[in-house]
């Protein structure tokens, strides 16, 4: 179940700390200790363990981006906020036309969740909220974050479906926001349909993954 704190390992050095390039660099760091405590490196041991280290990080490879919490259904507004959080971060990853789309997705999300109580009854404008939080959104970033660089390029199509995906979903995250403000929630009923209609589609796989979720290139 997921928690309203996403604890220490969902932080950037909790990250690297349990990434297999540090777990890596780590191990060679160690190997060169045990050699320099048996035979020795001189004064310029610390050098020696410190490089091993860092050519391991270096030859490593990249662990693949995974955003989502796994929000449960029908998750409290702490928890919702959490996974805006765990997207958030990677804002600073992309370029500033899909940044501002997600920006203005996750500003609508956070302002939903702090007024989470006025969706009180409204169970399927709800539901629409946690899967833009937890699933349409980290989805699509992380898809997008996990393919290789030269098929993220700005203006490639990756990119240009990724934006796409974001316009949307900014689009619905600030209607439902719009909606909460106005107290017209009850007109929102096809907004959940569209969503999964649009996103449950092989688009969203922005060049095609494989069975076990390896970004393929595209054509």
């Amino acid at each position: 179940m997921a928690t309203s704190n996403p604890g220490f390992w969902r932080t950037r050095l909790g990250r690297w700390l349990s990434s297999t390039k540090n777990i890596v660099g780590s191990m060679l760091a160690i190997g060169g200790l045990v050699v320099h405590a048996l035979f020795g490196f001189g004064v310029f041991w610390p050098l020696i363990v410190i490089g091993v280290y860092l050519i391991g990080a270096l030859v490593a490879p990249r662990d693949r981006v995974d955003l989502r919490l796994g929000l449960d259904e029908g998750a409290p507004p702490e928890d919702i906020a959490a996974q805006v959080r765990i997207v958030q971060r990677e804002t600073r990853r992309l370029d500033p036309a899909a940044a501002q789309h997600l920006t203005g997705a996750l500003a609508a999300l956070t302002d939903i969740t702090e007024r989470w109580h006025e969706l009180d009854g409204a169970v399927d404008q709800q539901h629409t909220v946690e899967q833009i939080a937890g699933d349409y959104l980290p989805t699509s970033l992380q898809t997008y974050l996990n393919l290789p660089r030269n098929l993220r390029a700005v203006g490639g199509p990756a990119h240009h479906e990724l934006v796409g995906q974001l316009v949307i979903l900014e689009q619905q995250s600030v209607r439902i926001r719009d909606a909460v403000y106005s107290r017209a929630v009850q007109a929102l009923d096809d907004q959940g349909r569209f969503l999964r209609e649009k996103f449950t589609r092989s688009e969203l796989d922005l060049g095609g993954t494989d069975s076990a979720g390896a970004a393929k290139p595209t054509g």
